[in-house]
């Protein structure tokens, strides 16, 4: 019942989809890296088709993805009548949300029970060092972390929401009693040549900065590796840069060397700041996220296939 709660948690909360390569002809997930990687993951382990899963339950609302709040979530209708909501994102934000976490269950009674309530335990202070503990491990190893977790309501929207209607109700009002499902770390290799491309752009004058909504841990691994990050520059995290008032904001960028837990509008100020200071900039990206520093750069350039139309047309 643990891996039927884990795999629903990731294919019905999930916008990706399997189609053919063009160019292998094979069957492939298409969407964003992180969906795609979870998806894959979700359907080496199932036992039934993630298509059946994903189509056998009543999608009630989809929540889209946001970068202020690094998550996205779903909510169905249970048979019983109630209604869960899952959702998945950042770990760093997510777990501190929940409350509660599942267990595997030692009943094996209950195992073939596809109606038996899933086991769960308060987090206390050694199940919070533990969940710390796990994000650190695997954001050290380069690995990106999403939480999975999910809530039970009784009635949706739910009972004392701000708002009425389900359409209008405010994530603030989900945001507590969460069960955490899973902590899941997803591996995003660098590309062959990437350090050589940015040791390239280096002999040539220009100074690579990355911006990501990674988590600061994760993205100093990783730009260490491409050699980003190197002896004298300074990392930091999104809303710490974006408190600097204006002057401190102008001594820091230029020895700012990986900008972590950015997001779109950190990115901006960033471009605007390096422009005030005489700098010519570009910007590479491929999110809509990315959309506002791309517009703001001297120079756009917007991924040709993997990007989305906002990138694009930003770019």
């Amino acid at each position: 019942q643990l891996r039927r709660l884990f795999n629903q948690s990731i294919t019905v909360n999930s916008t990706a989809f399997e189609d053919i390569d063009l160019e292998t002809k094979e069957v492939v997930f298409v969407g964003t890296k992180t969906e795609t990687a979870l998806l894959q993951f979700a359907k080496d382990i199932g036992r039934e088709n993630w298509k059946q899963t994903r189509e056998s339950v009543e999608i009630v609302q989809m929540i889209p993805f946001s970068s202020e709040r690094k998550a996205m979530g779903v909510v169905i209708c249970l048979r019983s009548g109630r209604y869960r909501l899952f959702l998945k994102g950042a770990s760093e934000n997510l777990t501190k949300m929940c409350t509660r976490h599942v267990v595997v269950s030692k009943h094996t009674d209950q195992s073939q029970d596809p109606n038996a309530r899933i086991e769960t335990r308060d987090i206390d202070e050694t199940m919070k060092d533990n969940i710390s503990r796990t994000i650190i491990f695997y954001a050290n190893q380069m690995l990106r972390t999403i939480a999975l977790c999910y809530r039970d309501l009784s009635s949706w929207p739910p009972r004392g929401a701000q708002f009425q209607s389900a359409d209008e109700v405010s994530y603030d009002d989900l945001a507590y009693d969460r069960i955490l499902v899973a902590i899941t770390g997803i591996e995003d290799p660098l590309r062959d040549g990437v350090p050589d491309a940015v040791a390239s752009c280096c002999r040539a004058g220009v100074t690579v900065k990355m911006c990501t909504g990674d988590n600061v841990l994760t993205t100093r691994s990783i730009a260490t590796q491409c050699g980003i990050y190197t002896a004298g520059g300074i990392i930091m995290e999104g809303p710490v840069f974006r408190a600097l008032d204006p002057k401190d904001r102008t001594e820091v960028v230029p020895r700012l060397q990986v900008l972590a837990c950015s997001s779109p509008e950190d990115k901006k100020i960033l471009v605007e700041t390096l422009r005030s200071l005489g700098d010519i900039v570009s910007v590479t990206g491929d999110g809509t996220n990315d959309g506002p520093a791309l517009k703001t750069a001297n120079v756009g350039v917007s991924m040709g296939i993997a990007g989305t139309e906002v990138a694009k047309e930003a770019g």
